[in-house]
């Protein structure tokens, strides 16, 4: 099966190529909902091909689907990757698809996550050509609002997960062999500030400024911060790499708290403030110190300094973080195992502070994440994705698929 997978994949790529042309230059914006929608018929078209049942479900912004293989083994698989991107409709006809002499393409989401969206139809295509059917089903979500997010797809991807064993997460991928397989999980807050406000000269006695006590409460919270690894400056990717370092995450705190937005109503200088609030973003990769985290971020609420202010914090933990779990760290092994005896490759493990489907996913099964196509400078107008990658990654992610239905 192994040789099948590879020889057919590797007499693949033109139209590979020629797929990817196709998706790249259909504009789907998050919340294009016409845009997404042709992008993911053009998905169900192709998977139908393979023999597959696809369901389209609609919100208002956006279209997703579901694409759903069955086979005759006893395991579910989830793949989930998305269709939408971050620019608007029309930047297509501005910069549509191109291949350059040096065997990148270009054009507006080729990489994120348009290449890696093909490359599961390849993968899949290989797989079944060579006669794997060594699984209950497979289900393919394509995700039509992943950049901005929403009920929606967090609700679908939910209801997936808890039907299937485990979860790869067709997303992108890092340089150089590398996946991810720690994401931070999200918090949110608000802190607002009740204070007694009047005139700074002439009543200040009986007054409580609340921007006081929000800049006490505020330095409470940066105290639950992870330190930092030093000098912003020496750990940018330029300096990282002056220095011979090569950066997979690991300058990345355990935990960030970050107080984003800060105001009030006052707007005079003279006038002590009667109200204060900031909104706060908290971030760490384990389930446990997030529930901790939460306590102590909330009993904040009770340790007012200044006399006659009042805090209230609400808010709490959004999405979870995706844990390496030892059945996550089986999942790595299986890759890590196929790229070094079929590539000669060596697979990096990054750690990461952004949040994809796969912490979502990670909630309810084992999930390796970013065994994408690998692509370069991603939401911006110069992104390009290494098409020289597009064959070794497909094979690496089809031959890894059919490994892990030994395992689980």
């Amino acid at each position: 099966m192994k040789d099948t997978i590879k020889e057919y994949l590797a007499g693949q790529y033109d139209a590979y190529v020629k797929d990817l042309e196709t998706l790249t230059n259909i504009d789907s914006g998050n919340g294009d909902l016409q845009g997404t929608e042709a992008a993911n018929k053009f998905v169900a078209e192709k998977m139908q091909e393979l023999g597959a049942v696809t369901e389209f479900r609609y919100n208002d912004r956006a279209c997703h689907l579901i694409s759903r293989l069955k086979g005759s083994g006893k395991l579910s698989i989830l793949l989930v990757a998305h269709v939408d991107t971050v620019f608007n409709r029309g930047e297509a006809a501005k910069r549509p698809f191109k291949v350059d002499e040096n065997g990148f393409a270009w054009g507006p989401g080729v990489g994120d996550d348009k290449a890696t969206v093909v490359e599961v139809i390849y993968g899949l295509k290989a797989l079944l050509k060579a006669g794997f059917s060594d699984f209950k089903e497979i289900i393919y979500y394509t995700n039509g609002e992943e950049e901005g997010g929403s009920p929606t797809a967090e609700a679908i991807v939910a209801e997936l997960s808890q039907q299937a064993d485990f979860a790869v997460i067709m997303d992108v991928a890092r340089p150089n062999w590398g996946i991810v397989t720690q994401r931070k999980g999200n918090a949110k807050y608000k802190v607002q500030v009740t204070g007694i406000g009047g005139h700074h000269g002439n009543a200040s006695q009986h007054c409580a400024n609340a921007i006081h006590q929000l800049a006490y409460t505020i330095t409470e919270l940066h105290k639950l911060a992870s330190p930092m690894p030093g000098d912003p400056a020496d750990f940018t990717a330029k300096a990282l790499a002056d220095r011979g370092i090569v950066d997979s995450g690991q300058f990345i705190p355990q935990n960030t708290v970050n107080v984003g937005v800060i105001g009030s109503t006052n707007d005079k200088i003279s006038v002590i403030p009667g109200d204060a609030y900031c909104e706060v973003n908290v971030r760490c990769f384990s389930v446990a110190e997030q529930k901790r985290l939460d306590r102590e971020i909330k009993a904040l609420a009770d340790k007012a300094v200044v006399a006659g202010t009042k805090v209230e914090i609400t808010g709490g933990i959004v999405t979870g973080p995706m844990e390496k779990t030892p059945q996550v760290q089986k999942m790595v092994d299986v890759y890590s195992r196929i790229v070094r005896d079929e590539f000669g490759g060596n697979v990096t493990e990054w750690v990461a502070g952004g949040l994809t489907d796969g912490n979502r996913t990670a909630k309810y099964i084992p999930t390796l994440d970013a065994l994408g196509v690998e692509n370069y400078d991603e939401h911006t107008d110069h992104e390009s994705v290494d098409l020289k990658t597009a064959v070794p990654r497909t094979t690496a992610f089809a031959l890894t698929l059919a490994e892990l239905t030994k395992i689980f």
